[in-house]
């Protein structure tokens, strides 16, 4: 029963923090270390059920064949599932020579891409609240690449998971290092600046957490008083205005005015919601009543959409980010590989920004 849920289930709920295809191996990696135990309690399965170890093998193993057990110890099945005739032969599929190539060559590839991406992001004075609201998917997305590509890179060129003795584990290893053009030192520094990254939008994100509520309900006063002040525009009573009396306009903005006050933050859902409405109805009627033609209405307007969009952006700050960096960031498996060249971590943790339970480190 447990093979079988660990199979067929995603136990860990992590799927959800790798909402990507081609991070689904990544996502499920707790769990096939898990499967990779218990496996050896029903070694039927490993000797001579080849249907359910091919299964296993296209869900779990695609795109890899070196796991982390715990805590950084690892294992390669090659060497692992040697004695195991339906076992090996699944996994034949994956380490077929094209297989390895599209692997290796996808993560050089990436790792081309991701070093600038990252390096823009950590520019000074870039990474402003506006542009972290504006671009959480993103911003979530760079960090699952840069960690699932440091991941695999890690594992699979590290000298200690392949038996030099071993004649094809040798040429598996050298066809990574060479389709990969597997370089430590770039490895290295994308692994500095995924740390310094994470450390700095966990930190921003915690901030704009503890100020969510009082944020939201600013922007929501002063909505609701740039409607009231509209309203009394169109009351006649300010001539200074040089706007016509309007009762329709009048009640129709004292309205929204309370529908904005109306707002609850509790229910973010219905909230959100209910403030796109307001935008929309906000741009309809600047269109339909003609009213471009003042300027103080129209940025009276203006003013109180931006209010709006701002109560969006900030009922969008929530833990779950936190919660899918610290999944994301889970660097337990390359504990020692890391910590075999020693004297390069003290210059990882000050680059990193002094970094020692936050960020990709975890350490």
């Amino acid at each position: 029963m447990v093979i079988g849920r660990l199979r067929s289930d995603d136990i860990y709920n992590q799927v959800s923090a790798y909402p990507l295809p081609e991070h689904r191996s990544t996502a499920l990696a707790n769990q096939a270390a898990m499967l990779y135990v218990c496996l050896y309690f029903a070694p039927s399965i490993l000797h001579t059920q080849q249907a359910k170890m091919r299964e296993i093998v296209d869900k779990y193993f695609p795109d890899n064949w070196v796991i982390s057990i715990y805590m950084g110890i690892t294992v390669n099945l090659v060497e692992a599932w040697e004695p195991y005739k339906a076992a090996k032969v699944a996994l034949n599929y994956t380490l077929d020579t094209a297989n390895i190539k599209e692997q290796a060559c996808r993560y050089a590839s990436g790792l081309e891409t991701l070093r600038p991406q990252v390096q823009q992001l950590l520019k000074e004075g870039f990474l402003r609240e506006e542009i972290v609201l504006d671009h959480i998917p993103k911003l979530l997305n760079c960090l699952r690449d840069c960690n699932v590509a440091i991941r695999w890179l890690m594992l699979h060129t590290a000298e200690s998971v392949y038996d030099p003795n071993n004649k094809r584990l040798r040429q598996i290893k050298d066809q990574v290092i060479n389709d990969s053009k597997y370089n430590p030192k770039i490895l290295f520094q994308l692994l500095l600046d995924t740390a310094q990254f994470e450390f700095i939008l966990k930190e921003m994100f915690k901030q704009m957490l503890s100020e969510k509520q009082i944020k939201w309900e600013n922007y929501k006063k002063e909505g609701s008083e740039r409607m009231t002040e509209l309203a009394e525009v169109f009351s006649g009573v300010k001539p200074l205005t040089r706007v016509e009396k309007n009762e329709n306009l009048q009640a129709w903005f004292r309205e929204i005015s309370k529908q904005i006050e109306s707002l609850n933050y509790e229910d973010s859902t219905a909230a959100g919601r209910k403030t796109v409405q307001l935008i929309q109805a906000l741009v309809e009627v600047q269109e339909f009543h003609q009213l471009e033609s003042n300027l103080q209405v129209c940025q009276f307007l203006a003013d109180t959409r931006k209010f709006l969009h701002q109560m969006i952006r900030t009922i969008n700050i929530k833990e779950e980010v936190l919660i899918t960096m610290q999944i994301v960031g889970d660097l337990s498996y390359a504990w020692q590989l890391i910590d075999r060249p020693a004297q390069c971590l003290p210059v990882l943790l000050w680059r990193a920004g002094g970094l020692r339970q936050e960020g990709v480190l975890g350490i």
